[in-house]
């Protein structure tokens, strides 16, 4: 029995071998190094995808299953390799082997470029589809574009992987398995899934994700899956392939068939676990529910309580922001409307024969009403930082014309405290600018009268230093300094908050608002500087600003030419000067000027050089500077004798420098024998025109009389008419002596009705009116609005003491283009009505031409391009105007071009950059349409209107085309 029993095993060993041990198909034409591979490596190592279900996967019992699995059986049976899995491994680990060569193929991959690096593949055994796949709520996704910008899930290091990596619009959350990425989905952790449809199709219903949908893309593309072999292995690849080829089509058929074709039961058992999990949850949810439902009752009505107070607060918080907004409109107005009428009478006085000592007192008056007015500046100023809304000007400026009057402000303050001041300019620095100048005046003016404030002995000084230089831009450092009482460092930290002061003795003994310094760090934070503080209690204290300016090219160019004139080459000069300090300044400003100079602190010594000096040997003095305190007896004392001494032959001619705030000196210099009086400290350019005014005086003088009467000559054979719509009698009376001098006709409207009615009866004699805005009987607004429908070309210029955010908008809508606010600088309150009038009437006399240019131009009644401002833009000069149109020509040819693509790909704020550019440049030149439709579309770029987007790109793209075409034909 036993031995019978040993048999029957044998038999069953023979007959079961070749399900376990296969022999090599000769039929195959195997070449020798084929063979011989085989016979040297009779185990192939796999490194598998465990959960590639229907390709490969591990089942229930752990055995290796799926498509893949029946093709290595049948190359195993036709080659007699033994295929061996890498147990333990998830899909990233065997990638990582197989790249680092520990295990010997691949299966079941699909070619990639990166992979075809480190891999060899063999021929595609199979073919799948890729799908999206998404929820079944889930609407607007048809392709891989619709999926731009958004995160899609994918398997880490498959071949979709690889795919998807290639687009860069998504963003690509990795999974290490598809099961996990494709619940994701389901659960709505992810918005969409890529992968091959029949792994998706097998996985959906065996765990039972009914609520998942598929979105097929690219249907004319199939995915093939290969066999990859580690790349130093190339006769492996011949061996598959081979047996490949003999796989019948029937044979492939059924491999598809069992894994693809058959239903696959889904497997509720892990759905109904997380059922029973989530209703334990819910009951344990409602029981505990139960107590703090009740419990929350009692807080529903303290919230509803305290929401209600909330609102409430919220509305009280918006009435008194309404209330504070319309009290400072207010009290602007009311203080600015007699502030204009101080100024204005204040010139109008300074007309009339009056001394020098009176125009001096005269322009005090007028610097403290400035002063009051830059403390109401203030207040509307760090309103308006508050709310985001203060803008800065770019316009050329003169940096000394801004230290002068800077210095006129300041002046009879640090003549109070009876204190010094020094100013120190390197001479080497450009002169012009485009920038803010008001705000650098407010920022140096801040800075200053605190500095004066705080220090009741020694002196303060203000030194601009030049740091560095980037092709045009200059960084300026602006030092302020002074010997007061100085700062801890405590102090220091809370000194730039608004309504800050060091403690409240400081606001006690020296007032203030507390708001100067905050406003100065936010204006400089503006202009992109930066500001620094340094200080020591009871030594004083140092501001150092630093500003990045960008010169005036032209108009530098101009004064260098002016100040660096050979005229001033041959005049020999004296300096006497009791301070080393002053006196090397001089010598620096006099240097840049082209002048040589003799040095002396001593009066007895400039006497001795004087005298020697005398023509005989050596050229005499042709010009003394002379420091007014320097001589023991004073300065008048000094220049008396020296046109005394009859050693010295020719008399110098003086120029005095006095100090501040000694008005009465001024008066004498007539009598004293002193040419010219400079006030102390001294400002290159003031110095400069000294000079220009004792050797150039009558060629200076000839030129502006030619000027003046040129610009009162034009007005004169024109006979402009005006009419001035005011309700204050003061700024009626100062707007008529103003006009009238100038040769101007007037009329005076006492309100908007009057105004309106006066028009009516003088329409033809009328080429400009004045409006206030804020009268009786009928506002500014309105009686522009019925003028309006009376004329629509007749300029209408807005003179307001409002300064708040809106009014000029409010002015646009209503016909007002102009705008001059109150109080107004006489002299410049002219020169704008004049501009303003020969450009509109020039204007209108073009516009009766309907075959000129000029009204070719216009479209939808404004100028495509307005060249008599854009030439008022770059001085009036004709070459640099043409120079910048032609610049502009070439720059913006791909502009409309540019900006379709990039608003058609949404990239808003890109376009927003290129119209914000356009802009800036375009109203430089004179094409206002354009540069307020930039403005209109760069805001709605800025905050993605695509509603106003839509609107607007079409008006910009022919604004520009009909400017580019316009330029092209000049």
């Amino acid at each position: 029995m036993k031995l019978l029993t040993r048999v029957m095993v044998i038999l069953i060993i023979i007959l079961g071998w070749p399900s376990f041990c296969y022999a090599r198909d000769d039929t195959i034409s195997w070449t020798p190094e084929e063979l011989a591979f085989m016979e040297e490596h009779p185990v192939i190592r796999l490194g598998v995808d465990p959960k590639f279900v229907p390709f490969e996967f591990f089942d229930k019992d752990g055995t290796y299953q799926g498509i893949t699995s029946d093709y290595l059986e049948i190359i195993s049976e036709k080659t007699g390799l033994e295929m061996v899995v890498t147990p333990g491994l998830t899909w990233t680990e065997a990638y990582e082997k197989a790249l680092h060569g520990e295990v010997d193929m691949l299966p079941a991959v699909s070619k990639t470029p990166a992979r075809e690096h480190y891999f060899l593949f063999s021929e595609p055994y199979y073919y799948f589809k890729r799908v999206i796949v998404v929820r079944d709520s889930t609407q607007g996704i048809s392709s891989l574009e619709d999926l731009f910008g958004q995160t899609v899930a994918v398997q880490k290091n498959s071949s979709h992987h690889s795919y998807l990596a290639d687009y860069p619009q998504l963003n690509l959350s990795l999974y290490d398995s598809v099961e996990a990425a494709l619940t994701a989905v389901a659960d709505g952790s992810e918005t969409a899934f890529v992968g091959n449809l029949a792994t998706t199709n097998y996985l959906i219903n065996s765990t039972g994700l009914t609520n998942l949908k598929y979105v097929a893309f690219e249907a004319e593309k199939q995915q093939g899956l290969y066999f990859a072999v580690r790349n130093d292995w190339p006769v492996l690849i011949g061996i598959i392939d081979k047996t490949l080829a003999t796989i019948t089509p029937e044979e492939r058929i059924a491999i598809n068939s069992k894994w693809v074709g058959a239903d696959v039961e889904p497997d509720y058992g892990p759905v109904y676990q997380v059922v029973m999990i989530v209703s334990g949850v819910i009951i344990l949810i409602w029981l505990v529910s139960i107590y703090w439902i009740l419990r929350l009752r009692r807080e529903i009505d303290t919230r509803k309580k305290i929401q209600c107070d909330l609102e409430i607060a919220r509305q009280e918080a918006e009435a008194a922001n309404t209330i504070k907004s319309s009290f400072l409109a207010r009290m602007s107005h009311e203080i600015r409307t007699p502030l204009n009428a101080i100024t204005g009478m204040a010139y109008l006085v300074k007309k009339t024969q009056v001394t020098l000592t009176q125009k001096m007192y005269l322009d005090r008056i007028t610097q403290s009403a400035n002063t009051m007015l830059s403390i109401i500046n203030d207040i509307l100023d760090f309103s308006k930082i508050e709310a985001g809304k203060i803008e800065l000007e770019r316009v050329s400026f003169n940096l000394d014309q801004v230290i002068q009057d800077v210095i006129n402000i300041v002046s009879y303050k640090i003549e109070e405290q009876r204190i010094g001041f020094k100013l120190t300019k390197d001479p080497k620095i450009p002169n012009c600018y485009f920038g803010d100048a008001k705000r650098i005046e407010q920022i140096l003016l801040n800075l200053i009268n605190n500095a004066t404030k705080f220090t009741n002995t020694g002196e303060v000084s203000l030194d601009i230093r030049l740091v560095a230089r980037e092709s045009n831009y200059y960084h300026l450092a602006f030092t302020v300094r002074d010997t007061g009482i100085g700062m801890t460092d405590e102090q220091i930290k809370n000194l730039f908050e608004p309504f800050a002061q060091g403690d409240a003795s400081i606001n006690r003994r020296f007032g203030g608002t507390g708001l100067g310094l905050s406003i100065v760090k936010s204006l400089v934070d503006m202009m992109k500087g930066e500001i620094e503080v340094y200080s020591t209690a009871g030594e004083g204290s140092t501001f150092i600003v630093e500003l990045s300016l960008e010169k005036d090219q032209q108009s530098e160019q101009e004064y260098q030419q002016q100040v660096s004139s050979l005229y001033f080459n041959d005049i020999k000069t004296l300096v006497l000067e009791k301070t080393g300090s002053n006196m090397n300044i001089i010598d620096s400003y006099l240097g840049a000027f082209g002048m040589h100079c003799e040095l002396t602190t001593s009066s007895v010594s400039a006497i001795s050089m004087l005298e020697l000096e005398n023509g005989k040997f050596t050229e005499p003095f042709d010009l003394l500077i002379l420091d007014y305190d320097t001589p023991s007896g004073g300065g008048f004392k000094f220049v008396e004798m020296i046109q005394e001494n009859k050693k010295i032959l020719k008399k110098p001619k003086v120029i005095m420098l006095l100090p501040m705030m000694r008005e009465d000196l001024f008066d004498q210099l007539d009598t004293q024998g002193v040419d010219i009086g400079i006030g102390k400290p001294i400002i290159p350019s003031v110095l400069y025109n000294g000079i220009l005014e004792i050797f150039r005086t009558k060629a200076i003088v000839a030129n502006q009389e030619f000027k003046q009467e040129t610009i009162n000559k034009d007005i004169l054979d024109n006979n402009y008419g005006i009419l001035v719509v005011e309700d204050n009698k003061t700024n009626q009376l100062i707007a008529k002596s103003l006009l009238k001098p100038v040769g101007f006709r007037v009329w005076l409207g006492n309100d908007g009705q009057e105004g309106v009615e006066l028009f009516k009866a003088h329409r033809s004699d009328i080429d400009l009116i004045l409006m206030d805005l804020h009268m009786p009987v009928l506002n500014g607004y309105e009686a522009s609005e019925q003028i309006r429908t009376l004329s629509a070309d007749i300029p209408i210029v807005a003179m307001t003491a409002d300064v708040i955010e809106g009014v000029k908008e409010k002015c646009e809508s209503c016909g007002i283009h102009h705008y001059i606010s109150k109080p107004f600088d006489p002299e410049q309150f002219v020169e704008t009505i004049s501009k303003i009038i020969s450009v509109e009437t020039a204007t209108s006399k073009e516009s009766k031409h309907p075959d000129s240019d000029q009204n070719k131009e216009r479209a939808d009644g404004v100028a495509v391009l307005d060249r008599a401002e854009g030439l008022r833009y770059m001085g009036n000069n004709q070459a640099l105007y043409q120079e910048v149109l032609a610049a502009y020509f070439t720059e913006n040819q791909e502009v409309v071009e540019k900006l379709a693509l990039a608003i058609k790909n949404r990239r808003y704020q890109e376009a927003a950059q290129m119209v914000h550019k356009v802009k800036s440049s375009s109203g430089s030149i004179g094409a206002r349409k354009l540069f307020e439709v930039a403005k209109a579309l760069q805001k709605a770029l800025e905050s993605c209107d695509e509603r106003e987007i839509a609107s607007l790109h079409p008006a910009f793209s022919q604004a520009m085309k009909q400017l580019l075409t316009m330029i092209k034909s000049d």
